[in-house]
């Protein structure tokens, strides 16, 4: 499904490609795969996305930097047109 870490502990972070923790990440809703995220405000580690309440829904959702047009994903290939370069 997605790629391990070189131990074999855990998955790889879409974003960043750094192995991701027990604690600290989470599944992109729009393309389903990990990402860094701090679970408390000020808290250690990094944040590879961004999450927010979702008025309509009254739902969380999670979306990482390559989704929300942020930065590229790996490999350099450009973000889809009509998005923030």
């Amino acid at each position: 499904m997605f790629p391990l870490s070189p131990d074999g502990s855990g998955q790889d972070c879409w974003v960043c490609g750094e192995p991701i923790a027990d604690r600290g990440h989470a599944l992109c809703h729009n393309c389903h795969r990990p990402f860094h995220l701090r679970q408390q405000e000020g808290g250690n580690g990094a944040d590879c996305g961004e999450v927010w309440v979702n008025d309509q829904y009254l739902a969380m959702e999670f979306v990482c930097f390559i989704c929300l047009g942020k930065q590229s994903e790996p490999g350099g290939i450009e973000p889809p047109l009509a998005t923030s370069h």
